[in-house]
């Protein structure tokens, strides 16, 4: 929404040199689901699931982005589909 608000007061965004297959909205979820990019080795990874009080980047994107309608729009994901579940869970 703070994104959307600040397209509303200034102007939309041009799209990016060499990523222009993404409009400034992807682009936008894309740079979000960034910050949780990692890779693991799987007993790396084994040990953080089970140790961990966080849940791994994969799922902390995953999960989130699955449940916004306005991802599902900007991306254009059917209903039913991973990343476009019928069923959303809402906390608010």
């Amino acid at each position: 929404r703070a994104y959307q608000s600040w397209v509303a007061r200034n102007k939309a965004e041009k799209r990016l040199p060499g990523l222009s297959q993404y409009s400034p909205n992807q682009m936008f979820w894309i740079s979000a689901a960034n910050v949780w990019c990692n890779k693991y080795r799987p007993e790396s990874l084994k040990l953080r699931i089970l140790t961990g009080v966080h849940s791994p980047g994969e799922f902390r994107v995953r999960g989130p982005f699955s449940n916004m309608k306005q991802f599902a729009e900007d991306f254009q994901c059917s209903v039913g589909s991973g990343m476009n579940p019928a069923k959303k869970c809402y906390v608010w």
